[in-house]
C-alpha cells in the first residue's frame, strides 16, 4: 500500500519537472556542441524533444532496431546498453506508436512502482514519517530527473527493490525472478542477488526450518537467477560473437574494472570541473557521502541492505567517477539513512526544498543538452 499523498506528489512532481523540460527546450539555447553527438531524428514535439538526450537515444534506437543494423557515421556503443529495458520500449511501442512516449510511460510507470515497493519496505523497519521522506528523496533529488527520462533505472529500482521485499516476506521464488531480471537491466544488478543471498542466509538463522525446506528455498532463489544469467550470456553471443561483449561495452565508456580509489585519482588528473563526464566536482562530492554513509548502514540496518549499499556504491567506483550522481540511485538504504536522520522539519524542508531546487536546474541543463550523466 502506499498513501494518497504519496501518489499525489508523484503526479505533482511529475507534471512540474515536465514543465520544467519543455521550457528549457522551448525557449533556453542548445549546447550545439553537445547536440551534435548521436541523436534520434527530431520528435514529433518540443515535449518530447525534451527528452531525446544522451542514452536516451540509444535506448530507443535498440528498441526500434535492436542491436543489429547501420546506425550511420556514429560510433555504435549499443552493446554496453542491457536488453531489457528496451524490450519493455519495444512492448509499450507496439501500442502507442511513438518510440519516445512508449519509453517515457515505461519509465515512470516503474519509478511509480519503485515507489510503493519502497514503502512496503521502509514500513517494514521503520515509522510512517521516514517512509513519507524518502518517497520526497527519490521525487526531488536532483538525478531523480532520470528516473522520468527514458534511461534504465527506473526498471532496474523497481527490481532490485522487489527483489529485497519479497526476500524479507520470504518469497525466494519471486526474489529468484526479480534479482535475476535485474542483471538484464544493468549490471548493477548483481548486488541485489548478493543482497538476497544474504538475505536468505539471515533468514536461516532465525527460521525454523527443516533442511529440506532450506535446500528448496535455496533452489527457488538460485535457478531462476542462474537462468537469467545464462539467458544473458546466450543472447550476448548470438547477438555479438561473444558472451562477455556487453560488459565489453561498459568498460569502453566507464573504462576498466579498477580499484575504486582510482576514480578519484583519474578525476584529479583530469582536471576537475564543476559538472563534467569524467570529472565532475558534483559525483565526486556524492561520491565521498555516499562513501562515508556505509558504516552508519551497516551498524544501522540489515545485513542484507549493507551489502546491497556497499556493493552499489563500490561497483560503481571501479570503473570511473562517470555519472556517479545516476549511478548511486539504486541504493535507497542512502535515502532511507537521510530520511531517518531529518526527524526534524527544520532539516528535512530546507533539505528538500533544496533538493527540489537542484531537480529544476538538472531538467533544465538536460533538456538543453548541458547535463552529462
Amino acid at each position: 500500500m502506499i498513501p494518497r499523498s504519496v501518489l499525489s506528489a508523484f503526479v505533482a512532481t511529475r507534471v512540474a519537472l515536465f514543465a520544467v523540460a519543455l521550457f528549457a527546450v522551448s525557449y533556453l539555447p542548445i549546447n550545439a556542441v553537445e547536440a551534435q553527438g548521436f541523436h534520434l531524428s527530431p520528435q514529433p514535439n518540443a515535449f518530447l524533444e525534451a527528452w531525446a538526450r544522451y542514452d536516451a537515444c540509444w535506448y530507443v534506437t535498440i528498441a526500434q532496431e535492436g542491436y543489429r543494423g547501420s546506425i550511420g557515421d556514429n560510433a555504435d556503443i549499443r552493446p554496453a546498453f542491457f536488453p531489457l529495458y528496451p524490450a519493455f520500449i519495444a512492448a509499450a511501442d507496439s501500442l502507442v506508436k511513438v518510440p519516445m512516449l512508449a519509453g517515457l510511460i515505461v519509465s515512470n510507470f516503474f519509478y511509480l512502482a519503485f515507489l510503493i515497493v519502497l514503502w512496503n519496505i521502509v514500513r517494514i523497519d521503520w515509522p510512517e514519517a521516514v517512509a513519507r521522506r524518502t518517497m520526497w528523496i527519490y521525487l526531488l533529488f536532483p538525478s531523480a530527473i532520470f528516473l522520468s527520462g527514458v534511461y534504465s533505472e527506473s526498471s532496474l529500482l523497481v527490481l532490485t527493490a522487489g527483489a529485497l521485499l519479497a526476500s524479507r516476506r520470504r518469497q525466494w521464488l519471486i526474489a529468484g525472478i526479480l534479482a535475476g531480471l535485474s542483471i538484464i537491466a544493468r549490471p548493477i544488478g548483481v548486488a541485489a542477488i548478493v543482497a538476497v543471498f544474504v538475505e536468505l542466509w539471515t533468514a536461516s538463522r532465525t527460521d525454523e526450518a527443516t533442511h529440506a525446506k532450506r535446500l528448496r528455498h535455496l533452489a527457488a532463489l538460485t535457478l531462476p537467477i542462474a537462468a537469467a544469467g545464462i539467458g544473458y550470456l546466450v543472447f550476448s553471443a548470438i547477438t555479438f560473437g561473444g558472451p562477455s561483449a556487453m560488459m565489453e561495452g561498459q568498460a569502453s565508456i566507464r573504462g576498466p574494472l579498477a580499484a575504486p580509489w582510482k576514480a578519484f585519482v583519474d578525476f584529479w588528473n583530469a582536471g576537475p570541473r564543476l559538472h563534467g563526464f569524467g570529472n565532475s566536482i558534483l559525483d565526486v562530492v556524492l561520491a565521498v557521502l555516499a562513501v562515508a554513509a556505509l558504516p552508519y548502514i551497516f551498524f544501522r540496518m540489515r545485513p542484507s541492505y549493507a551489502v546491497y549499499a556497499g556493493l552499489v556504491v563500490l561497483i560503481s567506483l571501479s570503473g570511473s567517477i562517470i555519472s556517479f550522481n545516476r549511478l548511486l540511485l539504486p541504493s535507497f538504504p542512502h535515502a532511507i539513512l537521510l530520511a531517518s536522520v531529518m526527524k526534524r522539519p527544520a532539516i528535512a524542508v530546507p533539505v528538500l526544498v533544496g533538493f527540489g531546487i537542484l531537480e529544476v536546474l538538472a531538467m533544465t541543463a538536460f533538456a538543453t543538452w548541458n547535463w552529462v550523466a
